[in-house]
């Protein structure tokens, strides 16, 4: 009798076993044939991680930005000098493939007694109907003074085909534009 009853709970655990997997099998095939990408949703293996980070302190700021689809640039700003400039390293090369610089003071028309506080940080940008060798680059550098609110966008030309023939690049940075974002005064305590 203990026999059949340990024969009888193995066969019950085998077709258990097998009911359950044979339902995961059956399901996986015609998820897989039945499924449709949902309206809206992101297809994730078509994705691309596009990172930008920036940080500071009390005398520099740095921050990092999409300059092609091949390459991104570390931009740094001195608030001592007020020297925005833009690293960027050739993918096939490794070496310095571009080095873009400007000077913000201007543009922030700095309050001469105080300290400038900056913040900087990226953002992307394709400009649509540019041409030629020299593209702008696909990153807008934006810098803000939080002492007075004002903020200016800088970009340069980019030339991707000079990448490709180890050409390093170098040029002034624009100013894009520039405007206040804080409209009343602020009195020192």
């Amino acid at each position: 009798m203990r026999r059949f009853r340990r024969w009888r709970m193995l066969a019950a655990g085998m077709a258990i076993g097998l009911a359950i997997g044979g339902a995961m099998t059956a399901g996986v095939v015609l998820g897989r044939r039945t499924a449709q990408p949902v309206a809206g949703a992101a297809n994730l293996s078509d994705m691309r991680l596009k990172a930008m980070a920036s940080h500071g302190n009390d005398s520099f700021a740095v921050a990092t930005g999409v300059i092609d689809d091949e390459v991104e640039g570390l931009y740094t700003l001195d608030f001592l000098t007020g020297d925005l400039q833009c690293y960027v390293v050739n993918p096939r090369n490794g070496a310095l493939g571009g080095w873009f610089k400007t000077n913000v003071s201007k543009d922030m028309m700095l309050e001469g007694s105080k300290k400038p506080n900056f913040l900087l940080v990226t953002g992307t940008i394709q400009v649509q109907g540019a041409s030629g060798n020299a593209r702008p680059a696909g990153c807008l550098c934006y810098v803000v003074d939080g002492n007075t609110g004002n903020v200016a966008a800088y970009s340069f030309p980019w030339g991707k085909s000079m990448v490709a023939g180890g050409v390093p690049q170098s040029s002034p940075m624009t100013t894009v534009g520039k405007w206040k974002t804080r409209t009343v005064g602020v009195r020192d305590p």
